[in-house]
């Protein structure tokens, strides 16, 4: 007896059940192509090793391919089709840092000191003779603190223990961050969102964009390091963030590259300060 064009048959128990199911109905394994194909393995594998799902593929499609779509929906109430935000965020940073670290130790050697570094033996150097013009017993308790801590980052194990740390601090700071971008922008765009936690989710997916983009930007560059590359990706990057900002905020042209203006202006005010911030503490931890 030949099978009805809406009913197949379970590979798994055999039993026939209406083709539209996701799941069959006697065994519940999901209703699937039974010739396996490359996305099924790799949702697989992330849904084994890291707890996620095929919602990845979607949700990344999304926030690539479609401005501002994610926080739109999420504020919208459409909460299973994509991953929430701050899980998004945190799938996205881990890919980004870990790529970040292979990039630095590739382009620093681990920031070692040798005897074939030149330029920065002779900055040491420099600091050595500044610092041994100290007189420590004459220092604070806050200075003696970063007078040794300085000493110890002139030694190769000082210096890992810094880039170590400055990794972290970078890390977690970039996830506190993120309240002060959503900050910027509820100032900026105050009559378009009422409320403080729009600015929010759309800045943790903006955030998260941006996460993506470098890390792509950092694949492209291990295979052609050129530099008209690397600006053309940050100058597409920006052109990106606009067209977000206009979807999301839904404001003009000319209003849009206006308060894009500012916010670049303020959040980049707000980085360099971030990053001064996490260069210090990572010093000031050292020991």
């Amino acid at each position: 007896m030949k099978d009805s064009p809406d009913k197949i048959k379970c590979p798994n128990c055999e039993k026939e059940f209406d083709s539209n199911f996701n799941y069959c109905p006697y065994c519940g394994q999901k209703n699937i192509d039974p010739d396996p194909k490359l996305k099924h393995f790799l949702s697989e594998f992330l849904s084994a090793n890291f707890n996620l799902d095929s919602k990845i593929f979607i949700t990344l499609k999304a926030l690539l391919l479609k401005p501002a779509e994610l926080s739109k929906a999420f504020l919208a109430g459409k909460r299973e089709k994509y991953l929430t935000p701050v899980r998004l965020y945190f799938v996205v940073s881990l890919v980004y840092f870990f790529l970040l670290s292979i990039n630095l130790d590739k382009d620093a050697g681990i920031v070692e000191i040798n005897e074939t570094n030149t330029e920065l033996n002779d900055s040491t150097n420099n600091l050595t003779l500044f610092m041994d013009e100290v007189n420590p017993d004459t220092l604070s308790f806050t200075e003696k603190k970063v007078y040794h801590n300085i000493k110890l980052l002139k030694t190769p194990t000082g210096q890992q223990m810094f880039k170590q740390t400055l990794k972290k601090n970078i890390s977690l700071g970039m996830f506190a961050f993120i309240p002060l971008t959503a900050l910027i922008l509820f100032m900026l765009f105050r009559k378009k969102t009422v409320y403080y936690i729009p600015n929010l989710i759309f800045a943790i997916h903006l955030q998260s964009l941006i996460f993506l983009w470098f890390s792509f930007l950092i694949l492209i560059g291990f295979i052609l390091d050129f530099t008209i590359l690397k600006v053309a990706g940050l100058l597409f990057l920006a052109y990106i963030i606009f067209r977000w900002i206009k979807a999301f905020y839904e404001t003009s042209l000319a209003k849009t590259i206006w308060k894009m203006f500012l916010f670049f202006t303020l959040w980049l005010s707000m980085l360099v300060v971030f990053f001064i911030v996490a260069f210090g503490s990572s010093i000031w931890l050292l020991s």
